[in-house]
């Protein structure tokens, strides 16, 4: 297995099967809460393994031995130009807040590498989300889907059009 960083407490490596089974149990109640309203009738387990099948790239993080964040990008063809972003984190990654913010920012930046957009849809109620995917370089547009009486709030991240 290839070690990404291997620093401080803090593992990030390629995600495979089972990586979301072994997340599940760790899950930050605020995720826990976006999951169950936006995927109705599954578990954690099985819609983190089911992510993790669907990505063109996922990663794994883990701190002091325990998960600590699974995410990824999940596009339709390789050289898109939109990929559809996810992440999904454990109550460790709150022992790591300013490593993660780094780790977040190196990782965003590669994907706008590969596609000059990413987007996805977070719970409105979910505002430390909000808050980091606003610190990352997100923007949101107003748009939003709801799922029962939860809002889901559309945003982007896009590279700098002069790169382009």
């Amino acid at each position: 297995m290839t070690f990404l960083c291997c620093k401080n407490k803090i593992l990030l490596r390629r995600a495979h099967a089972g990586d979301g089974k072994q997340l599940a149990p760790f899950l930050r109640a605020e995720d826990r809460r976006e999951l169950s309203v936006s995927h109705l009738g599954r578990s954690a387990a099985e819609l983190l393994e089911n992510f993790i099948l669907r990505s063109r790239s996922c990663f794994f993080i883990s701190y002091d031995k325990e998960p600590a964040a699974l995410f990824g990008i999940s596009a339709p063809c390789w050289l898109g130009r939109r990929a559809c972003v996810w992440l999904v984190t454990g109550r460790s990654i709150l022992k790591m807040r300013v490593s993660f913010m780094r780790l977040a920012r190196r990782i965003t930046a590669d994907f706008l590498s590969v596609y000059p957009e990413l987007y996805n849809f977070t719970d409105e109620r979910y505002l430390s989300a909000v808050r980091f995917i606003r610190r990352l370089g997100g923007q949101f547009d107003g748009s939003f889907v709801t799922y029962g009486n939860v809002r889901f709030l559309y945003f982007t991240f896009r590279r700098n059009r002069w790169e382009e």
